[in-house]
Formats: structure tokens, sequence, C-alpha cells
């Protein structure tokens, strides 16, 4: 059956986590898309149950449980009703083809990193019985016809998450420093803030987006950190059942644990401390932004801004609940 049925999803646990830290509360403000997550669950996610090819029963019941389409609300709340199909799509594909990746040797991770890569370029046709394969072409075609421009940066941003999330150097960075600077770009950093202009129709210049870019510096460095620290436990565990070819945790909580020697739940508070010292940095760009400015920004540099801080609030939310991290 096409349809599926809206699943529930419980926040009692949230306010626990970040006690057990003894990390403050957000200064972040948050928002949900108009729309409720149950209706932008309803348009989405039953092309998804209908025709992805899960390995299993308990794949596909697993992937429902994740809740992507309440993170989809609570990340992208700026976007425009009439986007919120191709634009949800696209973030369910990037999350899916990342866990394909995952699944992969190198070889074969680049080999299937570059087929995607073209076929979201448009240069490569998708073999119509490969579900990943016409889903992305089609959502893409999709995506150009409603804006061209934005779509075509939205493609690029694509195809650079792919090529960092692939990159043998990844695993090799011992530093907290070099690190950081990694993960904002690793983390998704072309992609989501593409994802963000292209839903909520944002056209800014050249100009605007280098005012911005130490903004978006600092919301993808929370995003990666913030990952990093609710993942853990899940990352070490897997990593102590299959460390066979040598590789180290791509994690700021394992880095910052081999330069200072602290215990991972002391690292886990520290890196989770920073991300509340982030927000502080985010409202202090922001400001200054607004004063170079002249104390007004155009109005789509204005949703830009806050269109960031609704995504970072957004991925601590959904971070706080979801059984992926656990």
């Amino acid at each position: 059956r096409a349809a599926t049925s809206v699943k529930r999803y419980s926040t009692a646990q949230a306010a626990p986590f970040r006690l057990q830290y003894g990390v403050r509360p957000s200064q972040l403000e948050s928002k949900a898309h108009s729309l409720g997550w149950e209706a932008i669950q309803a348009l989405v996610e039953p092309s998804f149950v209908q025709h992805w090819q899960f390995s299993s029963e308990k794949e596909k019941k697993g992937f429902l449980a994740l809740g992507f389409s309440r993170a989809f609300s609570q990340f992208f709340p700026l976007t425009l009703v009439e986007r919120v199909e191709a634009t949800c799509k696209m973030h369910y594909l990037a999350l899916l083809i990342d866990d394909q990746l995952d699944k992969m040797n190198a070889a074969d991770m680049l080999s299937y990193r570059e087929l995607i890569m073209q076929i979201a370029r448009g240069k490569a046709e998708p073999d119509r019985s490969i579900c990943v394969e016409w889903m992305l072409f089609d959502t893409l075609q999709s995506m150009r016809t409603i804006d061209e421009a934005l779509a075509s940066v939205l493609v690029e941003g694509f195809c650079t998450l792919l090529q960092m999330q692939t990159a043998p150097e990844r695993t090799i960075i011992k530093h907290l420093g070099p690190y950081l600077e990694r993960r904002e770009i690793d983390v998704g950093r072309s992609f989501y803030t593409a994802l963000i202009r292209f839903g909520a129709n944002l056209h800014l210049s050249p100009s605007e987006l280098q005012q911005t870019s130490a903004l978006e510096s600092t919301a993808f460095r929370f995003m990666g950190v913030l990952n990093d620290v609710f993942s853990w436990d899940k990352e070490w565990k897997a990593y102590q059942e299959h460390s066979t070819d040598g590789a180290q945790p791509f994690s700021a909580v394992h880095v910052l644990a081999q330069e200072t020697g602290l215990p991972y739940p002391a690292c886990k508070r520290l890196m989770y401390s920073y991300c509340r010292e982030l927000e502080l940095v985010l409202a202090q760009s922001a400001a200054e932004i607004r004063e170079s400015a002249g104390g007004t920004l155009r109005p789509e540099m204005e949703k830009y801004v806050k269109g960031l801080e609704y995504l970072m609030s957004g991925i601590e939310l959904w971070s706080q609940w979801t059984p992926r991290y656990r």
C-alpha cells in the first residue's frame, strides 16, 4: 500500500540528555513548518514506502522511525508550501544515499558516487529499474522546473557533499582545528544552505553570500559537532566491533580525547558546551552584518539568516530523540 500511517515521536528524553552533560539551554529560536510534520510525512513518505528498494522490512521500518518528516519541518520551516514536496524528497534522498555509501567498500563507494553525481547533473540517464537513480533524477528535474538557478546551485552542493563524505583523508585528521574546518563542509554546508535557499526562494547576490559566509561557517560547525556529540556512543560501539581497517572514528569527541587525554564523556560535555558558544558567535555575526548594512537587511537576507538559526535549533531538537543516534 502506498499510504503510510502517521508516526508520533517522543521528546521526553531531551531535557535529561542536556542535563546529563551539564549544558545550559539553547538560546536559538526554533520553528516548525506551517504545514505540520504529519502533513509533510503524508506528502513525501508514501513514494519512498512504495518504491524504495529497502533490503528488508526491518530496514524500511527503521527508516520510517527516524522521523525525517519531523526533522524537515524543524530544519526548513521557511520552505514555501509549493516547494515542500521536492525539497523534502531531496533531503530524504541525500540521507538515504549517505547510508548506502556507508555500507560500501572504498572501490564501490567511489564508482557509485560518480554515477550518482552524473545523474544529479543530468549527464547520465537513470536506470528506471533502480529507484535511487530515477527518483534522484526526477526530483532534481522537478526542482529545475520550479527554479533552475537555485536548483543548479543545489545540485553542485549535493555533489560536493558526496565528494566530502567519500574523501579518504577525512579519517586521518588528528587535530581539532583542522577537524572543525573540515567538518563544517563534510556535514553538508554547501548542500543544506542551497536547500534552505531553494525551499524559501531566496535569491542572494554574490556579495550577500559572501557576507553570510561567517554565519554559515558557525552554523555548520555547530551542526557537525552536535552530530558528533549525539552519535558518539553509537559510533564508538560500531568502531569497536568493526575496527579492522586501521581507520579512526571521524568525530570531534575522538579528536579532542586524543589531544587532551580526557575521557570520552568529558569530551562530549566540552564539545556540547562549544555548541552553546557557537550560538553566541552566530548572534554576534548576525548583528555585525546588520550593522554593516545600516541596520536593515533585505527581506531575503533576513530570512536566510533566520533560516540558518532554525536549521541549527532543528538539528538539536531532532538529535535529542531520533533513533538514528541510539
